[in-house]
């Protein structure tokens, strides 16, 4: 049984760069703050990987917010349509523009 959802990995994808972006990180910044490889953060980015629980645990302290907080957009709107619709996430110093512009 395949469970891969793209349009999930696609938003959780988006969300990470733009949430990287927002708070003012490279790649390179968020892999060493998140103790991971650069390699992995692109692959995360590109929708080439899925972060398993303790990975998002580890992004999420690397951006200086809470595992909650990272992955609530996902869980917004209408992923299930396969629509990445509309969803901002609260980071550190503001607001990440939406998904999908």
């Amino acid at each position: 049984m395949d469970r891969r959802d793209e349009h999930l990995i696609e938003a959780f994808a988006s969300t990470l760069r733009r949430v990287r972006e927002q708070v003012g990180l490279t790649q390179e910044d968020l892999a060493e703050r998140a103790d991971v490889s650069v390699r992995f953060v692109s692959f995360l980015e590109t929708g080439k990987r899925q972060p398993s629980l303790s990975a998002l645990g580890a992004l999420s302290r690397g951006l200086g917010m809470s595992m909650s907080e990272l992955v609530a957009p996902l869980d917004q709107g209408s992923l299930h349509n396969g629509q990445a619709n509309q969803m901002g996430c609260n980071v550190p110093g503001g607001k990440v523009s939406e998904l999908g512009e």
